[in-house]
């Protein structure tokens, strides 16, 4: 069996983030305690993943996590797109 390496031309994000990793610290932690965010942030690329499991339960903790109305709505807008593509997980890329 071989693993081939393709030519990555393009990552295409939304121009305004969801989260920001040094701000919304409670957000961050407790994306970390349930879906492990910087474990699962590829080598250096910036890319992680969380289940869509977890982003529910982070805007039902929104008092808790302290979330801004703003990040509350990113959240949903997110969990949105991915429920539309049948996702189960959303794809970040922090930089």
């Amino acid at each position: 069996m071989s693993v081939r390496a393709y030519l990555v031309t393009q990552i295409i994000h939304n121009d305004e983030p969801t989260f920001n990793l040094m701000g919304d610290t409670k957000l961050v932690n407790f994306f970390q305690e349930n879906a492990g965010i910087y474990e699962n942030m590829s080598e250096g690329t910036g890319l992680t993943e969380i289940p869509v499991e977890v982003l529910k339960e982070a805007i039902a903790k929104t008092a808790e996590l302290e979330l801004e109305p703003f990040t509350v709505k990113a959240l949903a807008d997110d969990i949105d797109w991915a429920r539309r593509m049948g996702e189960e997980y959303v794809r970040y890329y922090c930089l």
